[in-house]
């Protein structure tokens, strides 16, 4: 006969169990979405490297337009791992309290459920700072890309051009820095992290915005 408790814990597990199922199930959706637009894109710059100029125009127009694409289905994940993690930081501390306060019989349950519960914290923080991981191996391919464009222009503009792109770079660097720290963070600075990591990459975005407007600007 199973014992009350070891209903409890089934209960408690199979319940999780179908949580866990349906944000694998949605993370899978969409980042077989990133890995489709990530590849055409990837494609079309490797196309870019021997096409004439009226050519590289039509291409580097397309591209703009998946990177767009893509820069909201991952704006999309990313948000969808963050309430996930909300979710599962508040629950945790929910069943830390009752832990404080069980009695025998449902304290097994509650310590299966908070075992559970972390794991899937941690999981969800692997996903979110893989996302973030991918995010910036993307920005340093456009920034790769604004850098072959500036090989393009006029001798007396390319020097100053790069610059600005070696600048992009650097910002770059110092998001891969934020990232290595929120990857090793405890739980109670990975927020804190999180939001440096986001606001380096938005850093990178400007700038790389101001870049290629001014190598736009070179004819």
């Amino acid at each position: 006969m199973i014992s009350k408790t070891q209903q409890l814990k089934d209960r408690v597990s199979a319940d999780f169990e179908a949580e866990k199922k349906a944000f694998q199930d949605s993370m899978a959706k969409v980042q077989k979405q990133i890995d489709a637009t990530t590849a055409e894109v990837n494609k079309l710059r490797a196309e870019l490297k021997t096409q004439a100029n009226e050519g590289k125009a039509r291409t580097m127009a397309r591209v703009t337009e998946l990177t767009k694409d893509l820069d909201a289905v991952r704006k999309e994940q990313q948000a969808r791992i963050e309430e996930r993690l909300k979710q599962l930081h508040s629950s945790i501390q929910s069943i830390n309290a009752e832990l404080k306060h069980a009695a025998a019989e449902g304290k097994a349950a509650a310590e299966a459920k908070a075992k559970l519960l972390r794991e899937e914290y941690d999981s969800a923080r692997h996903v979110l700072t893989a996302s973030l991981e991918a995010e910036l191996v993307e920005w340093k391919a456009r920034i790769s890309t604004a850098f072959d464009v500036t090989a393009e222009k006029k001798a007396s503009a390319t020097t100053a051009l790069q610059t600005k792109v070696a600048d992009v770079h650097a910002k770059h660097e110092a998001a891969q820095k934020k990232l290595h720290a929120l990857k090793q963070a405890n739980e109670a600075a990975f927020s804190e992290l999180h939001r440096g990591v986001r606001a380096a990459i938005a850093e990178i975005e400007t700038a790389l915005q101001h870049a290629r407007a001014d190598i736009a600007a070179v004819k």
